[in-house]
């Protein structure tokens, strides 16, 4: 089942274009998608260090989150992405801000990331 956005900013369709839909629940999941530091409210792009933009990115991931049902705390896989793998500690820094127990599986890829973000998550999570 798609699930509607939480805040207007964070329709990644609507407000970019982009062919994603913000989360889909199925069989006792929530599958978010392309999680990255906009502001939720009106989708204003905050591009800036990865360091800042990894905090706005997992307060959004906590908005959907939440939203459907969910939260961090139950979290199975992240799946993240950094525009270099340079910045694999300053990535590690955030997250273990926003998920310090029981880690969930976790990949991370050095990609180039649309419209020039330095991070980008994924996320399944138990609802």
């Amino acid at each position: 089942m798609v699930l509607p956005p939480p805040c207007r900013g964070l329709d990644m369709s609507a407000g970019y274009g982009w062919a994603q839909s913000t989360a889909i629940g199925a069989g006792g999941y929530l599958f978010v998608s392309g999680v990255v530091a906009i502001d939720p409210a009106n989708g204003e792009r905050l591009n800036g260090t990865l360091t800042s933009e990894a905090h706005r990115a997992f307060q959004n991931l906590r908005l959907v989150l939440e939203s459907a049902g969910s939260s961090l705390e139950r979290l199975v896989q992240v799946r993240a992405m950094i525009y270099d793998r340079i910045e694999y500690d300053a990535l590690n820094r955030v997250y273990r801000q926003y998920v310090p127990d029981g880690p969930p599986a976790r990949t991370v890829w050095s990609v180039r990331i649309i419209d020039a973000f330095k991070v980008q998550l994924d996320a399944v999570a138990v609802v």
